[in-house]
């Protein structure tokens, strides 16, 4: 069977209202860029092929025109929805999953009605039409509005990496169904073969699963399915700062590394994916920790905060992340409530 091209973008969706402790508005298009990136890994892994971008797309229409060039035979769009003017919380939540009409709408919508059948198992979830026709696409388009702006909880996932790999791994289960596909879980070690590092140069599906793992852990590398010299450069930098042999390629130990980040390797001064992790974590529990995978003093402080206010001990340079402080963290509770 030849590849499935899925084309996946990710919609403007505007910003939250002023989020509480933090004193700053959330913004959409970090949600949509790592879900983004989390579905095309999860795809990837399960043998389809992604569309390649010469730059992110954050206009459905134009992505639209991309993908018919590309030979897409199916568009998934992540976005977020708002209630109301947008100017502030309310109660109205949930997954929005729209299909495009056109010539292709009723593929459109049984597609959105499979990825609906699994996210709904994540948060509630509905399938709706599009305002938008889509009439231009060659193929069938699905708008994943995986929650409201407008809406605390919600909101506050926005910056929470867990919640992105979550609803982008049910979406791509969707997919799977969709094209009667197996689902490949995300923690097959199977799907994530060694790179050696001569890779340079090869091309393939998984080196453009690792080019996307890569950007979804702060690492710039061209989405293209071409081991560069921008894959390369990634690959070494993320070696040295997590502390691997930078000389043996992309072993299992660089896929752990981006697949599961544990914030008990965290050590104050370096730079870590499980750093970057903790950092998300944190800031979507509403403390105010900078997003750039360097355990500074900034870090150190919010994570501090967070320790005393679950009545956890606090840890000073150089002392380890104690299991009961790593385990609050990585939890999808215990963030500051709603103020107003």
């Amino acid at each position: 069977m030849e590849d499935i091209i899925i084309a996946v973008g990710g919609a403007e969706c505007g910003t939250s209202p002023i989020m509480p402790y933090v004193g700053e508005k959330f913004d959409g298009k970090y949600f949509t860029m790592l879900t983004r990136l989390h579905l095309e890994t999860a795809l990837l892994r399960c043998g389809f092929d992604v569309l390649d971008r010469p730059r992110p797309i954050s206009d459905p229409q134009e992505m639209i025109m991309q993908a018919n060039r590309g030979g897409a035979e199916l568009a998934v769009i992540i976005s977020y929805s708002t209630f109301g003017s947008g100017k502030s919380f309310n109660d109205w939540n949930g997954c929005k999953i729209k299909h495009g009409g056109g010539r292709f709408g009723a593929k459109s919508k049984t597609a959105a009605e499979d990825i609906c059948a699994k996210t709904y198992t994540v948060k509630k979830c509905e399938v709706t039409a599009c305002e938008s026709g889509w009439s231009a696409a060659n193929f069938p388009a699905v708008v994943c509005e995986c929650g409201y702006l407008t809406n605390f909880e919600e909101a506050r996932l926005l910056y929470d990496p867990d919640n992105s790999v979550d609803i982008a791994e049910h979406i791509a289960m969707g997919v799977c169904e969709h094209y009667g596909m197996p689902y490949i879980p995300r923690d097959d070690i199977t799907a994530y073969p060694p790179l050696c590092s001569s890779a340079t140069g090869k091309r393939g599906k998984k080196i453009k699963m690792l080019q996307a793992m890569l950007c979804a852990n702060g690492y710039y590398a061209e989405t293209d399915g071409v081991f560069g010299r921008s894959t390369d450069l990634a690959v070494r930098s993320l070696c040295l700062n997590n502390g691997l042999t930078e000389s043996g390629g992309v072993t299992a130990a660089v896929w752990r590394d981006l697949l599961f980040p544990d914030v008990r390797n965290a050590v104050f001064g370096t730079k870590h994916t499980s750093v970057l992790y903790m950092q998300r974590k944190l800031y979507s529990k509403l403390y105010r920790s900078p997003k750039n995978g360097t355990f500074d003093t900034d870090t150190l402080n919010a994570l501090n905060e967070f320790a005393v206010d679950r009545g956890l001990r606090h840890i000073e340079p150089g002392d380890e992340i104690h299991e009961q402080l790593a385990k609050s963290i990585s939890s999808a509770k215990g963030g500051r409530p709603r103020l107003f």
